[in-house]
């Protein structure tokens, strides 16, 4: 290709030719008085490409709004001891459903969990304990979740592996202080009005009075939710406290469970009886929930749902 100066003249030396000014001023719609001047040409060229830089800006910022407008997304929060759990339900379900985001609320509790859903702030929540009547009549909906075991926990690092009964009533009461290789015993208490606490006071009386006196003892550690309390059985040496299997198998928690009075805290002990403590776990939603959480409600319910759910230290009844 050749280039031409403003006189029509080819400019040498040149492999690229310019549009001639009277073609563009043609094409363009423009005078074609003076089309000899490389003026109208440059103005034509660029009313052209600037109607095209319009045309490809409309056309991203509209396909831009459709994806935007194709992305579902809703939050999930509530107890500490489902939100591994959901999460990795949460994981698989986006794999699935590109179009669907889930974003997980760090531990709300159950009460705080399900007036996240009442006031739609998050679209499920997952909880330790039924719902009561006000929150039902507040427009919360309730479905059985699986359950996990209830468990006493420690750190990897420590060498303990089982306890008994009567060395969790030493251990709160005060009187046993160390472990067998002279760690110091550390316990990590949750509030007394916590479903962990609830459950340990009925284990038995003498388990319930020593708790009591451990929650009045100065010094004591307590954790505000499942997470915190897991966070500080892995941080403390010689810690010793309440924890669930669902949260140290989904969470890949630095913890032990041990094995109380003989009986292994598994799903498949739980489920004979034969390791009697677990924690029930429940879904709330709203009763006019989006289609995503519907979908998302129903992929748990799922065959693969149910998988993922059974691979991480829960059985469904």
């Amino acid at each position: 290709m050749m280039i031409f100066n403003s006189n029509g003249n080819e400019v040498r030396g040149s492999t690229i030719r310019a549009p001639n000014a009277r073609i563009c001023a043609r094409q363009e719609g423009l005078p074609l008085a003076g089309c000899g001047n490389s003026a109208i040409a440059n103005k034509a060229m660029r009313h052209k490409t600037l109607g095209y830089a319009w045309a490809i800006a409309f056309a991203l910022i509209l396909a831009c709004s459709r994806v935007a407008a194709a992305v579902e997304q809703f939050k999930i929060g509530g107890t500490g001891a489902g939100l591994g759990t959901m999460q990795r339900l949460a994981d698989e379900f986006m794999a699935r459903n590109p179009y669907i985001r889930i974003i997980a609320v760090p531990s709300l509790g159950s009460t705080g969990g399900i007036k996240a859903v009442v006031a739609g702030a998050i679209g499920l929540a997952v909880t330790s304990r039924p719902m009561n009547e006000s929150e039902r009549g507040r427009g919360a909906v309730q479905t059985d979740f699986p359950r996990t075991p209830f468990v006493f926990a420690v750190s990897t690092r420590s060498k303990v592996l089982a306890i008994t009964s009567e060395e969790l009533v030493e251990i709160y009461a005060g009187t046993r202080v160390t472990w067998a290789d002279g760690t110091p015993v550390r316990i990590v208490l949750r509030p007394n009005s916590d479903t962990d606490s609830r459950i340990i006071r009925n284990m038995s009386s003498a388990i319930a009075k020593a708790l009591e006196a451990a929650s009045e003892r100065p010094g004591v550690q307590f954790s505000v939710n499942d997470q915190d309390a897991a966070d500080d059985l892995e941080r403390i040496r010689g810690a010793i406290g309440p924890s669930s299997l669902a949260l140290i198998v989904s969470e890949r928690r630095a913890l032990r469970a041990l094995a109380l009075d003989g009986k292994e805290p598994t799903p498949r002990n739980a489920v004979s009886g034969i390791y009697p403590h677990h924690k029930r776990l429940f879904m709330v939603t709203g009763t006019k929930s989006p289609s995503a959480v519907r979908r998302f409600v129903a992929f748990v319910k799922s065959p693969a749902g149910r998988k993922l759910i059974e691979g991480n230290g829960q059985w469904i009844p």
